[in-house]
């Protein structure tokens, strides 16, 4: 804005200059000469935008044009390799994570099995936000472990019999709650946390333990 104001003050000032030059010289072959180099000085001052870009670095001038748009092309490659670092990442936690559950399932699923008749149906290991894919794996990585347990059948359930049992009366108590009714079964997974945790070496507060699709014990 600077830039065009100083241009227009100068031709205004040179329009001045010529009408004032033109007053002064009187009627004769030398006014032609003025008016000839008034106007050439005119035409000068006004091509003086356009004959400043010739003036200065060409290089730098189209430096300066593509200068955003190269800026906004690396932008976006920046975040095209953010994007897929990130689901790499996401995919090795991922993969991390189901075989840190299937090695926990392993180490405890004989002795659920053996002493308590439980069969796992699910362990879910969420690991903490630090955990890298390409450090060795530890456990203290491990943010909380969440594990859904069935009875097992036994095999004296499972044998034919020939005896009719006889039909016991099963009473329901209404006045209690669903929770007071359920809460000897959530009892009895609380229990083997401590074992889990045992098992495992992580502490009891980053597991919980649930009946499969039921209320869960930590």
């Amino acid at each position: 804005m600077e830039y065009i104001t100083e241009w227009l003050t100068t031709i205004i000032l040179l329009i001045l200059f010529a009408t004032v030059l033109e007053l002064m010289i009187p009627n004769s072959a030398m006014q032609r000469y003025v008016k000839m180099v008034v106007g050439l000085m005119l035409l000068v001052v006004m091509l003086q935008p356009l004959l400043s870009i010739f003036q200065d670095d060409v290089d730098s001038w189209l430096f300066a044009l593509t200068t955003e748009e190269t800026n906004r092309a690396e932008q976006n490659v920046t975040n095209s390799i953010n994007l897929q670092k990130r689901e790499i990442e996401l995919g090795q936690r991922a993969y991390i994570s189901e075989q840190v559950a299937v090695q926990l399932e392993s180490q405890v699923e004989d002795m659920l099995e053996e002493e308590h008749h439980l069969n796992i149906a699910q362990v879910e290991v969420e690991l903490a936000e630090d955990a890298g894919a390409e450090e060795p794996f530890t456990e203290q990585q491990i943010k909380a472990v969440h594990v859904e347990v069935q009875e097992r059948e036994r095999e004296d359930e499972l044998e034919p019999s020939d005896a009719v049992d006889a039909v016991e009366v099963v009473r329901i108590d209404t006045s209690l709650s669903v929770e007071s009714q359920a809460s000897p079964r959530t009892d009895e997974l609380s229990n083997i946390v401590p074992l889990l945790s045992e098992y495992w070496d992580i502490p009891e507060e980053m597991i919980s333990i649930a009946w499969e699709g039921g209320k869960r014990a930590e």
